[in-house]
């Protein structure tokens, strides 16, 4: 019975403490009726004590003063029982509030100001976090995603079993180690049938291809996804209408069908239930529609956005036009070359995940995918030269999907967040002087609080209360602003040409961070300016100067003002580099002409043309669009000039290089007039034409830089550039010499490049440029209508204008650029704000010794030079203290520059010259009103 009872006692505790808690909490909600019902029953007290007096005898007037007297003081037991009823911390917090809010209705202005002020910094800093959330913190939008993994690899170079990679391959810049997710299909394989430790293993093929679709006869274009029929059920992934790819569709006996996301399916095929069992066409081949997938799925690539998916085993008879390896030696029907091309040990193309079985640590996955991968890697070695750099497996999170988007823009947005981090700490420190300002006009109020008895601390409460106040609002306005910022930003980055797309949402992340950015900044522009309000000599503070209170401010106001130049500069300078990297990229020859010059991308080849009917294709394209009013000249060539790709080769050059040794070179496939009409010079020779066709003698036309780097001092024409094999070499003659010209990175020195004729060496896509006399948007509508009468099946894509493409290769750039000065532009006006608000505020504060001076013959002109003089000193000091900060700061971002060295004397000097004139400008105001005063009202002046 004890032990019952005992056991009981913590749960009447806890009871207790719940019911006092609830009681407190009550009490903060009850307002005035349970004020009302405390009085009430205070009265009814006395009344009762009252009357049990006059019974005894007393006096009405008597009893009521005894029972007073014996009550022991209605307004001490009215205040210890408020004490009891409500949570004193929470109180103190809503009057602190309430208090707050109404001083900033009392001064509309000034709330104002701040406000906006403080809305831009965390508004712009919001902006920049939303975008960092969606690529690098937000998860893909499937099942369980923390419980997926990604299979990479590494080696110390290129591995020699692997002959093909398809996708994409990184260094690590510290170890020089060679990292990729592309996998053989044999690793698939064997992971797919041995891990046991994966409920699920899926894979997908590295590069999303560009297929050709028609639907119900209307051609367009889609990014098509080969995947393996576990990639949705491994994903969690649920169609929304229809069904997903199961593992039985992944069959070459199976039927072939086509999942399509839900983006394609109500924009190209007008959003009808009723397309679920149609046929969809691809590359020629009708596939049915199954399903649609959800629409916040878009694959495993953020910033991608796929159209259709086919399983992993149509991919061949999908791409079976291009003619992959060599059919005699694998059959000679093309799908059956395709699939064994896929399938070989040496061609990396698959990019393999799983999901991790509940239960299975991550540790447990990691050591039997790498004893498997092992393995399989050892069956794929014939041979000693195979063996060489052999890759080992790497596991990582596959959460957010792959990391391209994060690799390319991870450096790019944290540089961006250092920038808006301060611009936040410019608005930060105007505000904290505008508080200061405002210090002095509270001076009385805080002076005669302090010797009422208030606490300093209880004062720095209120304060900081005042402050965090103006933040919250300032965060919540900030909010509104980023979405319209964020979305300005995104726009930038889709600009980029790379079909980039990244939803933003409003979700717990941005609001924390929204709210945790509020509240720092309150506290950060708040205690400074607390802090010096309560420190004051009551005596002094309660006179009519207070001089020594406003001098330590007006310092303090000063040292903020020196600050925010400093910063801005360091902005502004970081700006202006962007910008002269941005021109000095505009600027770098180019080696053709881009003005006036139309590109658009065909692929025939998906269609089934090959041969001499691919060549007849080409031709008739060429001459139709050539006879479009307008056009000066066509041709096409497998890469059009940048942004759209390059090839990498080798070859022996007989009689300059030694047996053995080859020459690294890029090269292009072009059609006839394709130097006359992309602008290429031709510098000795000849440039390629109709008679180098398959009939003719092999040729090629190599580069200015080919002809430096490989010949030296050697006339190149009619050497020979020599492909294959000893036993059975193909040899090609050069005939011409051209102009450099950029096909790449517009950052790196043009390489050794050789162009060949696409009529003697077929390419299944071409882009086609098309040079005008005109303005060449006035011939799109007939040249797609020329384009479709050859063959309405074949889609046009990417078309563009050179000077556009060039602008997407320089996104990034223009995007720096343009944000950077957006920013930089942004604190210059800040700054204007605090050095006029300290200014005006110096100008006041001594009004009073300006008519002194004034009274004892100081001319204006002086009075208007002094301010002159002490703006212009701040504005310096903050210059100077900023140009140091900048020599250090731009070594940060010295690898994104171009031609432009991190401390440019031009960008320093015109960035210093700036600011001190917007100092100038500032301070002229002031100065005015200052030359103005009138002695006999300054010398009154209080």
């Amino acid at each position: 019975m004890k032990n019952e009872v005992s056991s009981l006692i913590p749960e009447e505790i806890d009871v207790q403490f719940v019911r006092i808690l609830a009681w407190r909490i009550r009490g903060l909600f009850g307002g005035r009726r349970l004020n009302d019902e405390l009085d009430e029953e205070l009265r009814s007290h006395l009344d009762m004590l009252t009357a049990e007096y006059v019974n005894k005898g007393m006096t009405e007037e008597d009893a009521r003063r005894e029972a007073r007297r014996s009550f022991g003081g209605v307004t001490q037991t009215r205040e210890a029982y408020l004490d009891q009823r409500g949570l004193p911390i929470v109180e103190t917090i809503l009057q602190d509030l309430r208090y707050g809010a109404r001083m900033l209705r009392k001064n509309p202005g000034f709330t104002a100001v701040a406000v906006l002020t403080l809305a831009l910094g965390i508004g712009a800093n919001t902006a920049i976090f939303s975008v960092i959330d969606a690529v690098m913190i937000k998860t893909l939008p499937v099942k369980d995603p923390n419980r997926i993994v990604l299979v990479n690899w590494t080696s110390t170079g290129w591995p020699g079993v692997m002959e093909d990679l398809e996708g994409s391959d990184r260094k690590d810049p510290a170890t020089g180690a060679l990292t990729s997710e592309s996998m053989p299909y044999q690793v698939f394989e064997d992971l797919h049938s041995r891990a046991e430790s994966l409920s699920d293993v899926f894979a997908f093929a590295a590069n999303i291809d560009g297929f050709n679709v028609q639907f119900e006869g209307k051609p367009m274009a889609a990014a098509t996804e080969a995947v393996s029929g576990d990639y949705f059920n491994g994903l969690g992934v649920h169609a929304v209408i229809g069904r997903p790819i199961l593992p039985n569709d992944d069959s070459p006996s199976a039927p072939p069908i086509a999942v399509v996301s839900y983006n394609f399916w109500n924009s190209k095929l007008g959003g009808d239930e009723s397309a679920i069992g149609k046929s969809i066409v691809i590359n020629n081949i009708p596939l049915t529609l199954v399903g649609v997938a959800p629409p916040e799925f878009f694959g495993t690539q953020p910033g991608e956005s796929n159209d259709v998916w086919v399983t992993l085993s149509m991919f061949p008879r999908l791409v079976k036009a291009l003619d992959f390896g060599d059919p005699s030696e694998k059959g000679s029907d093309p799908e059956v070359a395709a699939a064994a091309f896929w399938k070989q040990p040496t061609v990396w193309w698959l990019i393999v995940m799983g999901r991790i079985k509940p239960g299975v640590s991550e540790q447990q996955v990691r050591t039997e995918t790498a004893a498997i991968f092992s393995q399989t890697i050892d069956s794929m070695i014939k041979s000693e030269k195979q063996g060489k750099n052999r890759p080992s497996l790497v596991l990582a999170a596959g959460n957010k999907g792959l990391d391209f988007l994060r690799r390319q823009f991870s450096e790019p947005l944290f540089v961006l967040m250092g920038a808006v981090g301060l611009v936040l700490l410019i608005a930060c420190a105007n505000v904290a002087g505008l508080l200061i300002s405002r210090a002095t006009a509270r001076q009385k109020e805080i002076a005669v609080r302090l010797s009422l008895g208030a606490r300093r601390m209880r004062l720095i409460q209120q304060l900081l209360t005042e402050s965090l106040l103006l933040a919250l609002i300032g965060g919540a306005l900030g909010l509104l602003l980023s979405r319209w910022m964020s979305e300005l930003l995104i726009a930038l980055v889709e600009s980029g040409g790379q079909g980039i797309k990244l939803p933003i949402t409003i979700n717990m992340r941005l609001l924390g961070f929204n709210a945790g950015v509020a509240i720092i900044t309150g506290v950060l522009f708040g205690l400074l300016p607390a802090l010096s309000a309560t420190r004051i000599g009551l005596t002094a503070a309660l006179k009519e100067g207070g001089s020594k209170q406003g001098s330590r401010r007006s310092r303090l106001a000063r040292a903020l003002v020196a600050a925010q130049v400093a910063l801005s500069l360091v902005l502004l300078v970081g700006a202006g580099l962007f910008l002269r990297t941005l021109q000095k990229l505009q600027d770098v020859p180019l080696g053709f002409e881009k003005n006036h010059l139309l590109m658009f991308r065909v692929k025939p080849g998906l269609n089934g043309y090959k041969g001499a009917s691919l060549f007849e294709y080409y031709r008739q394209v060429r001459e139709r669009i050539a006879a479009i009013p307008g056009v000066s000249s066509v041709s096409f060539s497998a890469h059009g000039p940048v942004g759209d790709g390059i090839s990498s080769t080798n070859s022996k050059i007989p009689g300059v290089l030694n047996n053995d040794e080859k020459f690294d070179f890029h090269r292009h496939l072009i059609g006839p007039g394709y130097c006359d009409a992309v602008g290429i010079p031709v510098l000795a020779g000849r440039t390629l034409d109709e008679r180098d066709n398959a009939a003719g003698t092999k040729v090629a036309v190599i580069n200015q830089t080919f002809a430096r780097n490989a010949f030296h001092d050697v006339d190149p024409i009619g050497k020979i550039l020599r492909f294959g094999k000893p036993e059975n070499p193909k040899d090609y003659e050069i005939v011409g010499i051209v102009g450099d010209a950029k096909y790449g990175d517009l950052r790196k020195n043009i390489p050794p490049t050789a162009y060949f004729s696409c009529l003697q060496d077929s390419a299944s896509f071409m882009t086609f440029q098309v040079r005008t006399r005109t303005e060449p948007g006035s011939i799109v509508a007939a040249l797609r209508s020329e384009v479709a009468e050859v063959d309405a099946n074949v889609p046009i894509t990417d078309l563009d204008l050179l000077v556009d493409r060039i602008d997407k290769a320089l996104f990034l750039e223009r995007m720096f650029s343009r944000l950077t000065a957006s920013f930089g532009l942004l604190a210059l006006v800040l700054v204007c704000v605090g050095l006029y608000g300290t200014m005006s505020y110096f100008v006041a504060r001594r009004t009073n010794e300006i008519g002194i001076r004034m009274a004892l013959g100081a001319r204006p002109s002086g009075v208007f030079r002094m301010v002159l003089i002490e703006g212009l000193t701040l504005t310096s000091i903050g210059v100077v203290i900023g140009l140091i900060g900048a020599a250090f700061g731009t070594k940060l971002i010295s690898s994104a520059l171009f031609q432009v060295p991190p401390i440019d004397p031009l960008t320093f000097s015109l960035v210093a010259v700036l600011l001190i004139g917007v100092g100038l400008l500032a301070c002229y105001v002031p100065a005015r009103r200052a030359m103005k005063v009138d002695p006999m009202v300054a010398l009154r002046y209080e």
